[in-house]
């Protein structure tokens, strides 16, 4: 590689991670400390340019860009992962996310050989109004969770999630209905 291009090519890559230093810095050092009170934490995450319209995100829960939108009344409990460092991550409202879910948009296509391609795919991933995503529930790139569907503890879901149902399981599949009670 030519001086003055590999020279770019660092200027770059300082860039980037300067930009990622930063905001991992405000939203998950600061934001995520749990020495910060919830409502401080929610003007934090709406000065960076957050769409969340909760003050119930609890400390730990760490946020990798700022193309997320999250819904009144809903809860993240402690220690969430929202991977929209290039993607977009749309959560409903009324929503409750248990401890330590992951919400992931990245991902990579397949290359000739059956490995995995160098270049980065970023999708949407959306959960609707009324989910509940159990402790250590993983939401893969490109899905949606429909309205009012329940994820047990642990569950991958890895397609779409039809409205109402109970889903469990690697990967997950549609257990049942979900309990029509409040």
């Amino acid at each position: 590689m030519r001086p003055g291009r590999l020279l770019a090519a660092a200027t770059g890559a300082l860039r980037l991670d300067a930009a990622i230093a930063l905001r991992h810095l405000l939203l998950n050092v600061v934001a995520g400390s749990a020495l910060v009170p919830r409502p401080v934490r929610w003007a934090l995450y709406r000065a960076a340019g957050l769409d969340v319209r909760t003050m119930n995100v609890f400390s730990g829960t760490r946020i990798t860009g700022t193309d997320l939108r999250v819904g009144r009344g809903t809860f993240v409990n402690h220690e969430c992962y929202l991977d929209v460092a290039r993607g977009r991550v749309e959560i409903g409202e009324d929503c409750h996310l248990a401890p330590q879910v992951m919400v992931l948009t990245a991902t990579h296509e397949r290359d000739a050989s059956g490995g995995a391609g160098r270049a980065s795919q970023y999708r949407t991933t959306v959960i609707a109004d009324r989910v509940w995503l159990g402790a250590r529930a993983t939401v893969l790139p490109g899905v949606r969770v429909g309205e009012g569907c329940v994820v047990a503890a642990g569950a991958v879901v890895a397609a779409d999630c039809e409205p109402g149902g109970v889903y469990g399981g690697v990967p997950a599949r549609r257990l049942r209905e979900a309990d029509a009670r409040p």
